[in-house]
């Protein structure tokens, strides 16, 4: 569910730095919540821009967001801070979440997440009694770790003892304008049912979640194993539209030399990245100002017109127009015939083509909320939120949020902490770039010209770093360059690191891209996400920068 930020009367930003991501969707509705008068909790072990506004700001180590998340429910359910009309009429297992909890008390939750036990008492208060309020987690910090499905659970746990579901100002679920033919939904099996059982089980999941609902998705991890090894079954094609695994996955070194091992790689793509350069043939395509769209990927409770402004050159094609053309080829029966058909296709739910819908600009549908009593519950099997899940119990995973340690960490491997010191944070989102893309436009370029790591001043004394040198970031994958940043808004014992640098140095993807570091063995075994956002490293001065090109 969506949080409404506008609405609401506390804000809480869980690892999501709004200022330079969902800047679009999020940044502003905050903006307006303040003015009136919303309070601001900020949770990120950076103090970035709008942490430094806020009310309540915890500098959390990494990787430790479940226990946090379930320490706030143990003060708000011990101090009676819950909606217990809620809890009582929509949801079941609350007396075993109760009895779950009181290990997560708000000091040994200190100790684990190195936040003051009183700063955790004052924050699960000021969430609980400023409502509605909501709580916004992004799609990186709070994704990408062993523990991060748990996490999530407890969070949403969180609000619904609250009792901030499906109400202004909490969270809620915005309409689905074009249903079965909306972007998100097309992850799914079942809006389609072309598939046939036997073909969904040979998908290349990791994950016991993932397994179960649905989705169409291949995890790019046992893809990889496919490749190498052939199992369950070998993976020799693969077409990567708009995609840089070889800079963007964890392990570059092991994905680029799994991707030189296909028969047939084919990448379609603008600019000639690190993937494209080892690709069989590499494909042209137009730019978003190039093509008609359908706009409905996070836009709540709105669809948009995306008009194409200029004709692209003859030989670029659109992404959608290179799989229609490969479908025509194989035969496949049911399919779109052209670009123009699958857009009218999408629309006709509406009763409207694209050229219609290019005259109006734009949908709009009214908020419902509260649809659980009109509807009489949720879609689980109770009706109800499962703060105890039996479903989860039922395919091993656990049925109450568990915090778990990372596999690198000071306490999980203290011997490793001899050799590597330091808590790395990879994936700092710099506004202007998008992931891997645009370091070549020199006009964005300006914005951050070289990749830089945020390390404490205490820190890079210790180490004889100045502001602006050369420093080799190691770990056990391996050493990558970048420029030291010095700042405060670190603790000292970790450091943050920017991800998709590789334009512009001579083996760019190997010498600045921060994915050589990170690792992609050790998975959340409910969905499969990667540790990237704890890792131990160690940092020292670089006797040599990288070779610019």
């Amino acid at each position: 569910m969506d949080p409404d930020f506008e609405n609401s009367k506390c804000v809480v930003l869980w690892g999501l730095d709004v200022e330079a991501a969902f800047r679009a969707n999020y940044y502003n509705r905050i903006k307006k919540a303040r003015n009136n008068g919303a309070r601001l909790i900020v949770i990120d072990p950076r103090k970035t821009g709008i942490a430094k506004e806020a009310d309540i700001w915890m500098q959390i180590r990494p990787g430790t967001d479940c226990a946090l998340a379930l320490g706030m429910i143990n003060v708000m359910i011990n101090e009676g801070l819950y909606d217990k009309g809620f809890v009582e009429k929509w949801t079941v297992g609350f007396d075993k979440l109760k009895a779950h909890v009181q290990e997560y008390n708000p000091q040994k939750v200190a100790e684990i997440t190195w936040i003051p036990a009183d700063k955790i008492e004052e924050a699960a208060r000021m969430y609980a009694e400023n409502s509605p309020a909501s709580i916004g987690t992004g799609a990186g910090g709070l994704c990408q770790n062993i523990n991060v499905f748990q996490a999530n659970r407890a969070i949403a746990i969180l609000v619904s003892i609250a009792g901030n579901l499906d109400i202004p100002g909490g969270h809620i679920n915005h309409p689905l304008i074009l249903k079965d033919k909306g972007t998100m939904l097309s992850l799914y099996d079942a809006p389609f049912g072309n598939l046939s059982a036997d073909q969904i089980k040979k998908r290349l999941s990791i994950g016991r979640i993932v397994r179960h609902d649905g989705l169409m998705v291949a995890h790019t991890n046992a893809v990889l194993t496919a490749i190498r090894e052939g199992k369950p079954y070998p993976v020799k094609t693969m077409l990567a539209i708009a995609a840089n695994p070889v800079v963007v996955k964890e392990n570059s070194e092991f994905v680029r030399d799994t991707l030189m091992k296909l028969d047939f790689l084919v990448v379609a793509d603008l600019f000639m990245t690190p993937t494209a350069e080892i690709a069989d043939i590499v494909l042209p395509v137009v730019h978003w100002s190039e093509r008609d769209e359908v706009i409905d990927a996070y836009t709540k409770n709105y669809i948009f017109c995306h008009r194409k402004i200029v004709e692209p050159p003859e030989e670029c094609w659109e992404d959608k127009k290179i799989l229609i053309e490969i479908a025509k080829r194989l035969g496949m029966e049911g399919f779109w015939r052209s670009v123009e058909e699958s857009l009218d296709d999408r629309l006709k739910r509406l009763g409207m083509t694209f050229r219609e819908f290019s005259e109006k600009g734009m949908v709009e549908v009214p908020i419902r909320y509260k649809k659980h009593e009109q509807y009489g519950g949720f879609k689980t099997s109770s009706k109800k939120v499962e703060l105890y899940s039996d479903a989860l119990r039922q395919i091993g995973s656990d049925p109450l949020p568990v915090f778990r340690e990372p596999p690198e960490s000071p306490v999980s491997n203290p011997e490793l902490a001899k050799r590597y010191p330091l808590i790395l944070i990879t994936g700092i989102k710099i506004l202007g770039y998008f992931h891997s893309s645009y370091r070549n436009i020199p006009r964005l370029r300006k914005m951050c010209p070289e990749p830089l790591l945020e390390i404490h001043p205490d820190s890079a004394r210790e180490r004889g770093i100045s502001d602006g040198d050369w420093v080799e970031i190691e770990t056990e994958r391996g050493i990558v360059k970048h420029k030291a940043k010095l700042t405060e808004d670190v603790d000292p014992r970790v450091v943050a690191a920017p991800h998709g640098w590789w334009y512009g140095y001579k083996d760019g993807w190997k010498e600045v891209n921060i994915n050589i570091l990170t690792d992609g063995r050790i998975l959340d075994p409910d969905v499969g996400s990667s540790p990237v956002k704890g890792l131990l490293c160690q940092v020292r001065k670089a006797e040599n920068p990288p070779v610019p090109i």
